[in-house]
């Protein structure tokens, strides 16, 4: 008896997922994960190469150490880490040597981004000794930096001076203690500066800006119709008019050290207690006007702002003074000059950049004695001549319509000092 078997039917491969298509899919998966295994590869081989530059440039600019041991003379340096590649920007961790500082790196950074392939870079600390070196593609102060069309609501709010060499943002709250001076050639940057400057504080409840102006242009008719006009004085015909003004600030200062209450030493900026800002543009210009009309005039404007510069602190008081020349005889004397302390300089010659910021910043004088419009060294709490571009507010008629747009109106209930 024999039977007939019927063949066992064969099913079609399925692969690993199944069903149709799964070849394909099978195939995208090895293509990426072959695609995958070469990124990773130049990864590997690119991360090589960075460490071998680092060291190298590491050597070249006397980061490191030199270690005496029986085979020979051994190199130290900051040990590399790994290597990060993104969108946003390449960086790599730094494993600092015994006593190292993220400063030790920060001094060589112009070298160090040259040595690597790149315009610039910045060092943030990580944890313990390990810190991120964040490399640059384009330098940060070549291009135009726009300031955003943004305004404060507070004193205490920072508000935006400019971008540093590393893409920092270097921004300074004006309720922070201390005066600022701004130095520069005609052209340079420094009324850029300070157009930015109020253009930001403008709407501000709490801050309250006033000073003198000969030229008329930072001050004066741009700021019709705001809070801010009648504590204002511009012009060079009436110079007494300057001296007035200015004797009615300290007067007003005064009024609020003697108003103190008991256990404080400094006022809070409120909507009814303002901080005053007191910008002097060309302040050496109008001390020369005054001289040539009045010596006492002209002792009775410096005094007033010796008064403003070594008690205003304490009252709520900020003096923004501008100047060609920080020069002492110009300025009201090398006291008066000490009394700042945010600094910054446009392009000025070596001597001048080293009279408004110190002995440590002579090794720039020759480079920032040709430096471009806009671009300022910065020397202040934290910062130590740190170069940046100044945000550009985009020209007058800019500013004019920002100061038109933004600034604060008046309200005659809340002056303290109607």
């Amino acid at each position: 008896m024999s039977t007939e078997r019927t063949p066992a039917r064969r099913h079609p491969v399925r692969w690993h997922t199944g069903g149709p298509g799964g070849a394909r899919r099978l195939l995208g998966r090895l293509r990426a994960r072959l695609e995958e295994q070469q990124r990773a590869e130049t990864h590997r081989m690119l991360e090589a190469d960075m460490r071998g530059l680092w060291r190298e440039a590491c050597t070249g600019v006397g980061l490191c150490q030199y270690i005496d041991v029986a085979a020979g003379l051994t190199v130290r340096t900051p040990r590399f880490g790994a290597l990060r590649l993104g969108r946003s920007g390449s960086s790599f961790t730094v494993e600092l040597m015994p006593g190292g500082e993220p400063q030790d790196i920060e001094a060589h950074a112009p070298r160090l981004a040259h040595s690597l392939g790149f315009a610039g870079l910045r060092v943030q600390p990580v944890a313990g000794r390990w810190v991120r070196v964040v490399l640059h593609h384009h330098d940060p102060l070549a291009s135009m930096f726009r300031l955003p069309h943004t305004v404060i609501g507070r004193a205490d709010e920072a508000v935006l001076l400019g971008r540093a060499e590393d893409a920092r943002l270097i921004e300074h709250a004006l309720a922070s203690p201390g005066h600022i001076a701004v130095q520069g050639q005609n052209g340079s940057g420094k009324t850029q500066l300070s157009y930015g400057l109020l253009a930001q504080l403008a709407a501000a409840a709490d801050v309250l800006i006033t000073g003198s102006d000969i030229t008329g242009l930072l001050l004066g008719r741009v700021w019709d119709g705001s809070a801010h006009r009648e504590w204002q004085v511009t012009g060079s015909r009436d110079l007494v008019a300057h001296a007035e003004h200015l004797d009615r600030l300290v007067a007003w200062m005064d009024q609020r050290l003697d108003a103190m209450p008991p256990r404080q030493d400094s006022i809070t900026p409120t909507a009814q207690h303002p901080l005053v800002l007191v910008a002097l543009e060309e302040f050496p210009g109008l001390l020369r006007a005054a001289q040539a009309k009045d010596r006492k005039l002209a002792e009775r404007i410096t005094s007033a702002v010796l008064r403003l510069l070594s008690e205003g602190r304490k009252a709520a008081f900020r003096v923004l003074m501008l100047a060609q020349r920080f020069e002492a005889n110009a300025v009201g004397g090398g006291y008066a000059r000490d009394q700042f302390a945010l600094r910054l300089s446009f392009r000025v010659p070596a001597d001048s950049l080293v009279m408004l910021h110190g002995d440590d910043a002579r090794s720039l004088g020759t480079e920032h004695a040709n430096a471009a419009p806009g671009i300022a060294y910065l020397s202040a709490p934290g910062h130590d001549c740190t170069r940046l571009r100044a945000a550009y507010v985009g020209g007058y008629g800019a500013f004019c319509d920002r100061i038109a747009r933004d600034a604060r109106r008046p309200d005659r209930r809340r002056e303290d000092a109607a």
